[in-house]
């Protein structure tokens, strides 16, 4: 439905993808010449010409970087908006499930948003190396980054110019809540499993990442960066099953949506945007840590692994902080009762 473009939250989705695929194939152009032509033991004017593209090229990662999570947020923020707008839409639920790629579109949005991240920060690493030994490693990184943003487009558009704004869409409480509450396993199956896999995978996260920061071995670097790309999917697991419930005080009610809603504070962004930014930090260190060497690299990994650590064991904690809140509120208000009194 072409008419959707002259939807403002659909047209600020699809620039911004736009831009950022673009702002990624520029990039992968001057990353494809590097593969083709670079080597630091020549000293020819085209090599210094060269140099002086990769310089260019880790601006465009940078910038697409910032406008893919952008894109992120649009396509969050603007689905919670246009649910305003939907029948049957109370929240961003109804709006991604009104055709088959909504969530698709969302799920590879947010992987290419982290993804992209990730590499700006080895870009990042990068620029306080001296010498270019991590120039065909980043080209190679830059390179995957185009597709992955032009499949993004692709996935985003499909959705939004596929969606029916005169279509009456299903709630998340009429779709998850049944299902949750039918589930008999709930209470003490699922809920818990993953509320005690996200404690203890975000502890571990932050263990490894002050460990490795006390002694940046490359390997306890790129460790603590494992251990907090793998606390990512026990943490928004948690986050619906255990942290949504509590907010709203009702035990069925798991939609991360919901949490992005006035209702609660929105207390989802700064949940969600928190745990984004410690798997940026901490896996674009441990990343980083693969593809140092020994030498200029290897010199600069210490100092720069310890504050991407730093910063990423602080964004778990504050993610940890928001999540137990709504918890800890309701047992203070409730007197300590449970919330799940059954399946």
């Amino acid at each position: 439905m072409t008419g959707n473009l002259l939807e403002p939250w659909v047209l600020l989705r699809l620039v911004a993808g736009l831009v950022a695929a673009l702002l990624f194939l520029r990039a992968a152009l001057v990353a494809r010449r590097v593969l083709r032509h670079f080597d630091l033991r020549r000293a020819t004017e085209g090599q210094l010409a060269l140099e002086r593209q990769v310089e260019l090229a880790a601006t465009f990662v940078r910038v697409g970087a910032v406008v893919q999570v952008l894109a992120l947020v649009l396509a969050v923020l603007g689905a919670d908006r246009m649910s305003r707008a939907v029948r049957g839409a109370m929240c961003a639920y109804g709006v991604f499930g009104a055709n088959p790629w909504g969530f698709r579109s969302l799920a590879m949005t947010g992987v290419v948003a982290l993804a992209a991240g990730v590499v700006a920060q080895v870009y990042a690493f990068d620029a306080r190396v001296r010498t270019l030994d991590l120039a065909r490693s980043l080209a190679s990184l830059t390179l995957v980054m185009a597709p992955l943003a032009a499949i993004d487009l692709a996935l985003a558009a499909e959705f939004l110019l596929r969606l029916d704004l005169t279509a009456v869409a299903s709630c998340c409480s009429v779709q998850l809540d049944p299902a949750a509450a039918a589930g008999e396993a709930y209470a003490t199956g699922p809920r818990v499993f993953a509320t005690l896999a996200a404690l203890t995978s975000a502890a571990l996260a932050i263990g490894t990442a002050l460990l490795a920061r006390r002694t940046p071995s490359p390997v306890r670097v790129a460790v603590a960066g494992v251990t907090s790309l793998v606390a990512l999917p026990a943490a928004l697991a948690a986050s619906v099953l255990e942290v949504a419930p509590h907010a709203f005080e009702v035990p069925h009610h798991v939609c991360p949506f919901c949490l992005l809603r006035t209702d609660v504070l929105a207390v989802g962004y700064p949940l969600f945007g928190a745990m984004f930014l410690a798997v940026t930090w901490a896996a674009g260190a441990g990343v980083s840590a693969v593809l140092a060497r020994k030498g200029g690299a290897g010199d600069v990994l210490a100092a720069y692994s310890r504050a991407a650590l730093l910063r990423g064991a602080v964004a778990w904690s504050v993610a940890l902080a928001i999540g137990i809140a709504p918890v800890a509120r309701y047992a203070i208000v409730s007197g300590g009762a449970s919330l799940f009194q059954g399946p």
